[in-house]
């Protein structure tokens, strides 16, 4: 029999911020981690394709930069999907700002 294994979730904050997603065009984001982030958008995302993904903290003038994986994505209503988006490629001093978001808000 094989084992269940429980990998624990990341915590995550309420962040609701416009996605610059390349050439897929904007999202808005649900939520994020330290790990990936929630997207909202009026578009499907395919499970297993990278985006690349540009937006501003709360607060920040500088975008943060990254690309990510679908790992997640479903249908919310008639006209929207959610999709789960972990951080794949992202600059050392992009994580530590999401990092500084999170000591700032817990």
């Amino acid at each position: 029999m094989g084992e269940d294994k429980f990998v624990p979730r990341a915590p995550r904050l309420p962040l609701d911020v416009e996605v610059n997603c390349g050439a897929k065009g904007a999202a808005y984001s649900k939520n994020i981690s330290e790990t990936g982030i929630a997207l909202i958008s009026d578009y499907p995302l395919e499970e297993g394709t990278y985006i690349q993904m540009k937006f501003l903290l709360p607060g920040e003038e500088e975008p943060v930069n990254a690309y990510g994986k679908v790992v997640r994505s479903a249908s919310v209503s008639d006209n929207y999907y959610e999709s789960g988006i972990a951080f794949w490629d992202i600059e050392d001093t992009d994580k530590k700002r999401i990092e500084g978001y999170f000591a700032g808000k817990t």
